[in-house]
């Protein structure tokens, strides 16, 4: 910890700005009493009431900002411990200059935590699931990301293992909706980062629980290893079962918050894609070869099913996949994303 890091008192705080006792008290309205007990306590955001604080907030410069970052700070300094006596290391830089806002970063580095102590299914899988979602996925490729200077961790492997020895306890739970989603996060990340699918990780038996752990899978293992020929057992695995198209359906929308979160995996009848248009596109443009096949024949076909318009960007979508399209290397993809612009068009 810096000396900038140090707590700081309500006096030091006020100090730069030429403020004593009696003008905080004034300009926020509370008794000078009160002023007093937090003056020179380092302490003091422990001992104010929220009122009280909303009152400095908005009458003081530099309390608001004060009180965020002696709230983060608090609780990355404990994680950072505790996680330090599981083995892991946190790169603080990585921390403090992530472009994904801290307190994801922070619930990623809790997350960690759950994995590593791993005792508590039902506790694990609860906290794990909450981390469907771009933003939140975002914290969870920076807590898994094994490239230095990238990744959260010095070194994520104990957290590699610790997740393929969580997951099959997960599995082994009655229907849990948690636990599907939890599965489906743990095995997408890890598997983005391998490539491929731990043994210890192959779903049991068939059903929705195995079906979503399988899309997990097979779209972080589409990004980590670019491996066209799993994007077409994938396509062909959707249109023989239909359980795997229906959750294929229900991801994506729910994912970027289209559509509500909902246990039984259903969507309404109409919705608008807004916001999963803007991811697709983003991914077009991002994604390897195999991920941009697996959009043009799975998903996309179907989200223009839900949604013709595809969020009222259907005309940027062909723009994106015909530029995209025409440099491709491989032409099976090639095919793919000029077959798709041909049935868009001729829908219009």
């Amino acid at each position: 910890m810096t000396a900038d890091d140090e707590p700081k008192s309500l006096s030091e705080l006020t100090r730069a700005l030429g403020l004593n006792m009696s003008d905080v008290a004034m300009f926020s309205g509370l008794d000078e009493s009160t002023v007093s007990r937090l003056w020179d306590n380092t302490a003091w955001l422990d001992r104010i009431s929220g009122r009280s604080l909303q009152s400095l907030i908005s009458s003081i410069p530099g309390i608001a900002e004060y009180s965020m970052a002696h709230s983060l700070r608090r609780r990355r300094d404990a994680l950072v411990d505790d996680l330090a006596d599981q083995g892991l290391t946190v790169d603080l830089q990585v921390l403090k200059e992530s472009t994904v806002p801290q307190q994801h970063l922070l619930n990623a580095l809790e997350a960690a935590l759950h994995i590593m102590r791993g005792h508590a299914t039902q506790r694990v899988s609860s906290y794990i699931a909450r981390f469907w979602g771009r933003e939140q996925d975002r914290a969870m490729e920076v807590l898994y990301s094994p490239t230095p200077g990238e990744g959260l961790l010095d070194d994520p492997h104990k957290l590699f293992d610790a997740s393929i020895d969580l997951a099959p306890r997960l599995n082994r739970k009655s229907y849990s909706f948690h636990s599907i989603l939890a599965l489906n996060i743990l095995t997408h990340q890890v598997s983005k980062v391998t490539g491929s699918l731990s043994a210890e990780l192959e779903p049991p038996v068939p059903g929705r629980q195995s079906a979503f752990m399988m899309r997990g899978v097979v779209m972080g293992s589409l990004i980590g290893s670019d491996d066209l020929e799993l994007a077409e057992r994938y396509h062909r695995e959707l249109q023989r079962t239909p359980v795997y198209a229906a959750l294929e359906e229900w991801s994506f929308p729910t994912y970027m918050r289209d559509g509500r979160i909902s246990s039984d995996f259903t969507l309404p009848s109409s919705l608008l894609l807004r916001n999963t248009a803007r991811e697709v596109l983003r991914e077009i443009g991002s994604y390897n070869d195999a991920y941009l096949y697996y959009l043009v024949s799975t998903y996309i076909p179907l989200a223009l099913q839900r949604d013709p318009t595809f969020g009222g960007r259907i005309g940027d979508l062909v723009r994106t996949l015909e530029r995209r399209g025409s440099g491709c290397r491989d032409r099976t993809v090639r095919d793919a994303c000029g077959a798709l612009v041909r049935q868009i068009k001729g829908m219009a």
